[in-house]
């Protein structure tokens, strides 16, 4: 009885700790966000925003709000949030979208926040309000931008309506695409091709040919050559994670020091080497992977 009652108690905090795992994994977001999941979410908030303007416009009218100053502001909020999505929109149909442009909306989007907080409207609008917060919220976190609400505050100056600085966390002004991080992984995998033809050849003439120096770096070369397939896969499958490149970028970090340590007598291979790092390095800023080689 003992036995079993452990063996459910196992089962219960096993499934418990999977749950955990998997809704830290939806609000976390691990996985690059692919463009079709960015444009489900843009949309979405497309047509939360109409359900929530729809559903305000009546609340108002049965408000002591209506014909009021006050419905003039929320008006004029909703108007700017609504300027702002439809310039993410474009940004990110012309593949610019970046991370100002979600700022933009979200600050649009606290105005309308701190109206609803301070004045209880129809169920119906306040409901639809929380749900458009929502889809705001996983947005977000796509373009990792850390925001709270509750920030606003109807005193404070109103954003100024302007064209957004397209800055991002790892200095590339914009969202990159999917087509853009294919373009970068073909770059690594052909440069590493082009690494690896270069190396055999300089190995076969240097005093590390059949030593334990040579065996050391054909494993590094494989073990990167296993982890750029294993991003490459996950990329395919849209699973790619920051974690994937972060693997990658390790690896050569043993190649790279290899090198540094042990000059060949033919430069080829340094050549093909200094590029690929240079691949390498667009590669991190991608991904948003803070990188540095070691010296």
């Amino acid at each position: 009885m003992l036995h079993k009652l452990f063996v459910v108690s196992l089962l219960c905090v096993c499934s418990a700790l999977l749950f955990i795992t998997t809704n830290a994994q939806v609000i976390g977001q691990p996985y690059r966000i692919n463009d079709k999941e960015v444009e489900k979410m843009i949309r979405r908030i497309e047509q939360q925003s109409d359900r929530f303007k729809s559903s305000l416009d009546s609340a108002l009218d049965k408000s002591r709000f209506n014909g009021t100053n006050r419905e003039d502001d929320i008006n004029s909020f909703v108007k700017d949030f609504y300027e702002q999505t439809k310039r993410l929109r474009d940004h990110f149909d012309k593949h610019h979208s970046a991370t100002a442009d979600v700022q933009a909306v979200l600050e649009r989007a606290a105005r309308i926040d701190d109206f609803m907080t301070r004045n209880r409207l129809s169920s119906k609008a306040q409901n639809d309000w929380s749900a458009l917060r929502e889809g705001l919220d996983v947005l977000a976190s796509a373009y990792n931008v850390s925001w709270r609400w509750g920030t606003y505050r109807s005193e404070y100056p109103a954003p100024t309506v302007t064209e957004p600085i397209a800055t991002t966390v790892g200095g590339i002004p914009y969202r990159v695409s999917d087509r853009e991080v294919e373009e970068v992984l073909k770059r690594i995998e052909h440069q590493s091709d082009r690494f690896r033809s270069a190396l055999d050849s300089s190995l076969d003439r240097s005093r590390f040919n059949g030593t334990r120096e040579e065996d050391d770096i054909n494993r590094f070369v494989k073990e990167f050559y296993e982890e750029t397939k294993k991003l490459r896969d996950h990329f395919d499958h849209h699973k790619s994670t920051s974690a994937d490149v972060q693997s990658v970028l390790d690896r050569a970090a043993s190649i790279d020091s290899f090198l540094r340590r042990n000059r060949l007598r033919k430069d080829n291979a340094l050549r093909e080497w200094t590029q690929l790092r240079t691949n390498l390095d667009e590669l991190a800023q991608v991904y948003n992977v803070s990188w540095q080689w070691r010296y």
